[in-house]
């Protein structure tokens, strides 16, 4: 009795650095590393290190999360820095159309009706593409995509913001439809109000978020 009580004791001492080996490699997985090298299912923009998550969805690979590159006609909602890591920057059309990293573009209207398409093509697809948090009222979505839309709100072409919790805004390459007003262009968008994912146009000199995409 008394030498398998010990047996027992050395297995279960064994066994310690072997739990603890495997605790520390799930902390050294989930910390962000210090290379630019980009893992999968990752971007890194060369201009910046900055890193986004990507998604492919219907044969194209989206950015996961809101551009967050600074420049000329690009804003923080409300001119707040915090705003920009939380949510990404706004950009004005113009701004918006060479703002994305090398390999990636501004989605054409058709990359989105494809987006649209695979989120159910309904009423409903926007409770694919939320975040399941952040909205107002009971209007989240399960992120089944992992697009994870996010209510980001917008800047207006007066220099004010508005909607932050209520609508995420995404710019379209297009602006030459029929049906587009001179000096507008097609912008994509969630409302908090529904779980419809629709569009309409938009003044280029508004502030909007960028999701950027590509052909896999």
């Amino acid at each position: 009795m008394t030498r398998l009580l010990v047996l027992i004791t050395v297995a279960l001492l064994m066994a310690i650095p072997a739990c603890a080996a495997k605790k520390g490699s799930k902390t050294a997985k989930a910390t962000p590393a210090k290379s630019s090298t980009a893992k999968p299912n990752q971007l890194v923009d060369s201009r910046d290190k900055q890193k986004y998550r990507t998604v492919t969805i219907a044969g194209l690979e989206w950015m996961g999360d809101n551009l967050n590159y600074e420049t000329a006609g690009s804003f923080c909602y409300k001119d707040e820095e915090d705003q920009c890591m939380a949510y990404g920057r706004l950009y004005t059309w113009d701004t918006a159309k060479s703002a994305c990293p090398a390999g990636f573009r501004l989605p054409t209207h058709e990359d989105f009706e494809s987006l649209w398409t695979a989120a159910g093509a309904d009423f409903n697809a926007g409770y694919l593409l939320k975040t399941d948090y952040g909205w107002n009222g009971d209007t989240n979505g399960n992120d089944t995509l992992k697009f994870s839309a996010m209510p980001a709100g917008n800047r207006f072409d007066d220099e004010t913001f508005g909607n932050m919790m209520k609508f995420a805004f995404f710019w379209s390459a297009d602006d030459s439809s029929e049906g587009i007003p001179q000096g507008s262009a097609r912008v994509w968008y969630l409302t908090s109000k529904s779980m419809a994912f629709g569009y309409m146009a938009k003044p280029k000199d508004f502030g909007f978020s960028i999701r950027c995409v590509r052909n896999k």
